[in-house]
């Protein structure tokens, strides 16, 4: 009776923790603040517990920040000090994220779809984060507009100068750039790049060679 007893106790135990296993949980099915807080405590708790990955919980993470985004458009402060002390421990274990940071997700910023990160040359640091795709050019073309237009970006003024002049011919060399190339250039903003007194420059480019670059500087004011 008594193998019975700890047979079940066992089987509960067993039932109740893959039910309740990060892995299992699908971020999409998540419908409301409460429950968001509730995952988000959990990956801290999993994390201090040694029983997930960084990277797993790096990635889950990431879904989090997109679901808070999606179903608020005011600032839930616990729920955004959690997800800022997350991002200080992956900070102090030296885990680059390679994704957006919270405020510029929340300004309808988003990575492009079907392209790879080029983890070598994105990078971020305190307070800017530069993250680099490719693939090909008319898929880059298309993310692009496609990041720009849900974040409100412009084709930049300065650029489009830029770019007339390559296009007749009246300049040779800017910054070292192929001028030739720079033709076929975009480039997206929410301020100009020379614009003074701003809170934030938000931008996605796309070179001749199809390779897509998103940048997010926070500045302190």
């Amino acid at each position: 009776m008594k193998k019975y007893l700890l047979l079940v106790v066992f089987s509960v135990v067993f039932f109740w923790c893959a039910k309740n296993n990060l892995g299992n949980i699908d971020v999409n099915a998540i419908t409301d603040l409460s429950t968001l807080q509730g995952i988000i405590t959990q990956v801290s708790e999993e994390i201090n517990a040694w029983t997930i990955s960084m990277e797993h919980a790096q990635e889950l993470v990431e879904q989090l920040q997109q679901k808070y985004v999606d179903l608020t458009d005011t600032t839930d402060t616990p729920i955004e000090t959690k997800f800022a002390a997350l991002q200080k421990t992956f900070d102090e274990k030296a885990m680059v994220s390679y994704t957006l940071p919270l405020w510029a997700k929340k300004l309808w910023m988003s990575a492009p779809k079907w392209m790879v990160i080029d983890k070598t040359l994105s990078k971020q640091t305190i307070g800017s984060t530069i993250l680099v795709y490719k693939w090909n050019y008319d898929i880059a073309l298309q993310q692009a507009e496609f990041i720009a237009q849900k974040a409100h970006l412009y084709v930049s003024k300065n650029f489009q100068q830029a770019q007339s002049l390559a296009k007749i011919g009246n300049v040779d060399y800017i910054s070292g750039l192929d001028i030739g190339g720079l033709r076929k250039w975009i480039v997206y903003v929410n301020h100009e790049l020379l614009d003074t007194n701003i809170d934030n420059l938000l931008s996605v480019s796309v070179d001749q060679d199809g390779v897509l670059t998103i940048e997010a500087t926070k500045y302190q004011n």
